[in-house]
């Protein structure tokens, strides 16, 4: 009887089975135009467990998503998978783990739980005090750096400044979370590494994608002896005109071939295309800019279209340099004036003591420094204006006193003065950041126009144009002798001479493309642009928009401005406007230099902190300690 109602169950359950397999056949050929179902989507279907207050009864509670939610054991805080979130396998891990805890009651476990809430609100208020920490250390370390402060100065001065104002003004609890602060020479070392080396990754990343970019390249010793090349980029991003210190690498010989490999080895490593250079300035060194052998005609190998431009600030100190023989007499004299009483404590000290009781508005002279630019000008328009004072000084203690009282000498002195002032005028316009070539163009040529109105004035014996010059022969009476007038006369004409030789062939280059310098106005000379060119350019003449915008920008930001309309003639305002015109910024860097590796800072590794002494850039130190996350502790 049993086996007979077997086999009847085995064949109604064997027909059912085939009932089913043919029925799945036939929506399997009804719905073939649907996709078979994923091992994804399966996954998607699996069940998700929620939690149960009553599994607390058990010694667990949640964890995670609300969604998907995690079991977390009370006692040892373990969280198991969703999976795990069943009675059965809930007891068993208390049955395994914590026998002894077995039927305790649910006021024990509810202790269990705060405690384990209290745990996690002291790691999370633990973590987010540190990262507060370090982010002040990072902080504080940047401003260090920007300074151009020791490294030591953290520990030896700030912290224990911040310490005593915090004990002074807060309480105890505040002093505890100031003492977190890691500022130790070591920590601040590595901080500035890592802010630089952020700095320089952004840097190398907006250069990569500018359209083009131009270098200003220089090198000088530092305390050590040791020549460092600095060198600046000029670049495009966010449809302006940016420059900003790329790199600071140290150079054994100062040859050609050696400042090119450094340079072209950094260049390549960063990948930077040379083909994107448009130009190259650099000072009048041979190794730079020599005709055969030089780092330009090498960088030329490479992109022949680079152009190199001379820096101008060096031209006109080159300009101002020329002087006959009895100028430089007056000039070599008045040095050594200065230097007699400057140069010796003692003499300086009486020196001044002497001006506070004549009344003087200065209480020094200056001394003269042959490389600094403004120099002379300051010398001698310093000692003009002591004049009478050093001539009472030296009065029979030196043979220098019989100058000071000859009237040709004085002379010659106040007109040095009045003309090197005028030049220290020029030399201060053609420094700064962001100038374009053209308007440099015209204050030279403004400055050559009026040296030819001075030596008309002067040979027709109008001395209103040089200041001191002029009071002097007032104040005293004087009818200024031929021979002076014609060495004034002769020394203006050498100085228009001197320009014309340094920048009169770039500006007529330059004259062809005045069209960059002003589009509305009409332009004849604009044969080396190409048609399509000149067709935007023509376009742009009538575009009023623009040029009611023309004034309000700098001249490079108002052709990135019509790049979207006039791509093509944009493009080529761009490319002549991007090139630096001078080695100003490069200067800028050698005195940061100076500062920075002094005769007890000799060691110090020039590269990361003069970067950010010199960097335009706006530092994100949240970003900073992201990419540098060893392990958040103030200390790291």
């Amino acid at each position: 009887m049993d086996n007979w109602l077997n086999k009847k169950s085995m064949s109604q359950s064997q027909e059912k089975m085939e009932t089913i397999s043919v029925s799945t056949v036939k929506k399997r050929k009804l719905n073939y135009d649907e996709p078979s179902t994923s091992s994804s989507e399966l996954k998607q279907k699996k069940t998700c467990r929620k939690y149960c207050p009553e599994y607390l009864q058990i010694g667990f509670t949640w964890n995670g998503d609300e969604e998907n939610p995690r079991p977390q054991c009370v006692i040892c805080g373990c969280i198991l998978a969703n999976e795990s979130m069943r009675p059965n396998k809930l007891h068993r891990h208390i049955d395994t783990n914590h026998p002894e805890m077995k039927g305790k009651p649910l006021d024990f476990y509810k202790k269990k739980l705060e405690s384990l809430k209290t745990s996690k609100n002291n790691i999370f208020n633990f973590t987010a005090t540190n990262q507060k920490a370090t982010y002040a250390s990072y902080k504080i370390c940047l401003r260090i750096a920007q300074t151009g402060k020791p490294h030591t100065i953290g520990e030896s001065l700030i912290l224990p400044a911040i310490k005593d104002a915090v004990g002074i003004l807060f309480d105890q609890k505040c002093l505890k979370e100031v003492e977190k602060l890691s500022l130790s020479n070591n920590t601040v070392s590595r901080r500035i590494d890592d802010i630089s080396e952020w700095v320089e990754n952004k840097l190398i990343e907006r250069v990569k994608l500018s359209r083009w970019f131009s270098l200003q390249l220089d090198e000088s010793t530092d305390i050590q002896g040791l020549s460092q090349m600095i060198v600046f980029v000029r670049y495009i991003w966010m449809n302006e005109s940016h420059e900003d210190f790329l790199c600071c690498e140290p150079i054994i010989r100062g040859t050609s071939d050696e400042i090119f490999n450094t340079l072209n080895t950094y260049i390549t490593a960063k990948g930077i295309e040379w083909t994107k250079c448009v130009g190259l300035c650099t000072d009048g060194a041979r190794a730079l800019c020599g005709k055969n052998s030089s780092v330009i005609t090498k960088i030329r190998e490479i992109n022949p279209n680079v152009p190199w431009m001379h820096c101008n600030i060096h031209r006109e100190a080159l300009v101002s340099k020329s002087l006959s023989d009895d100028f430089r007499s007056v000039l070599n004299t008045s040095v050594k004036i200065v230097n007699f009483i400057k140069a010796r404590p003692l003499q300086s000290r009486l020196f001044e003591k002497l001006c506070e009781e004549m009344g003087s508005i200065h209480k020094s002279l200056l001394l003269h420094t042959e490389v600094r630019w403004l120099s002379r000008g300051k010398v001698l328009t310093r000692l003009v204006e002591l004049r009478e004072e050093v001539t009472y000084y030296l009065d029979e203690k030196n043979d220098y006193v019989k100058f000071l009282r000859d009237v040709k000498f004085i002379l010659k002195l106040t007109y040095l003065a009045d003309i090197f002032s005028k030049l220290n005028e020029l030399n201060l316009y053609l420094q700064g950041i962001g100038g374009d070539i053209f308007s440099v163009h015209d204050k030279i040529r403004a400055f050559m126009k009026k040296l030819l109105l001075w030596k008309n004035n002067i040979e027709n014996k109008m001395f209103d144009c040089f200041e001191s010059f002029s009071n002097f022969i007032i104040e005293n009476q004087i009818e200024v002798d031929d021979s002076i007038i014609t060495s004034i006369s002769d020394h203006l004409q050498t100085l228009k001479d001197n320009f014309d030789s340094y920048f009169l062939s770039e500006m007529e280059n330059y004259q062809q493309m005045k069209w960059i310098s002003n589009p509305f106005q009409e332009h004849d000379m604009t044969s080396g642009l190409s048609i399509r060119a000149k067709e935007e350019l023509i376009e742009l003449f009538e575009d009023s928009v623009f040029k009611m915008n023309f004034n309000r920008k700098k001249l490079i930001s108002f052709w990135l401005s019509v790049q979207e309309n006039y791509p093509t003639v944009s493009n080529e305002a761009v490319k002549m406007l991007l090139p630096f015109i001078s080695s100003y910024n490069c200067e800028v860097g050698f005195s940061a230099m100076v500062a920075i590796k002094t005769k007890l800072r000799s060691k110090l590794k020039l590269s990361n902190s003069l970067r950010l002494k010199l960097t335009n850039a706006e530092v994100d130190i949240d970003d900073v300690m992201k990419k540098n996350r060893k392990q958040l502790h103030p200390s790291h």
